[in-house]
């Protein structure tokens, strides 16, 4: 049975606006059901090619999520498959409550608030953080917004 491609980069070269080379040339494939790990130093690129993947950044070359282009017109679609959890949890947070920062992601899928509150109190159960839903996020353990953040992209 042949896998079908999940990730697809082809000759992806970026450049940061101050001109800094970040990717140069890049093609990279993922199959499904394969697990991958980007390794390397400081500096090396990682998160700057991970940010294409959900057209947080758009680089010269392609990057295709399962079999639909990263680009301007796809973004909505692209950003229902693809989410990012940030290295700093302070990156991530920008909603007033622990609830809304969870909701958020359901509530722009289209989810209606009954099916959103259900899944916020199944998301937060998961991660040991019931009864946090009033709670300023900003105001969580840094162990706390990082079981937090991953359960919010990868319920």
């Amino acid at each position: 049975m042949k896998s079908s491609k999940v990730i697809e980069i082809n000759h992806l070269s970026y450049h940061y606006p101050d001109g800094t080379p970040a990717l140069k040339d890049i093609d990279w494939e993922v199959r499904d059901h394969e697990s991958v790990a980007v390794l390397g130093p400081n500096g090396a690129g990682k998160s700057t090619l991970l940010y294409h993947l959900n057209g947080t950044l758009m680089g010269d070359g392609s990057v295709t999520i399962l079999g639909l282009p990263v680009e301007k017109s796809t973004l909505k679609e692209i950003r229902r498959r693809v989410g990012l959890v940030f290295q700093n949890p302070e990156d991530q947070l920008f909603c007033p409550t622990v609830f809304d920062d969870v909701a958020f992601g359901p509530l722009n899928m289209g989810l209606q608030m009954e099916s959103v509150r259900r899944e916020v109190d199944r998301a937060l159960e998961m991660v040991g953080l019931k009864g946090f839903e009033g709670r300023s996020a900003h105001h969580l353990s840094e162990g706390e917004k990082k079981r937090w953040l991953w359960q919010r992209f990868y319920p």
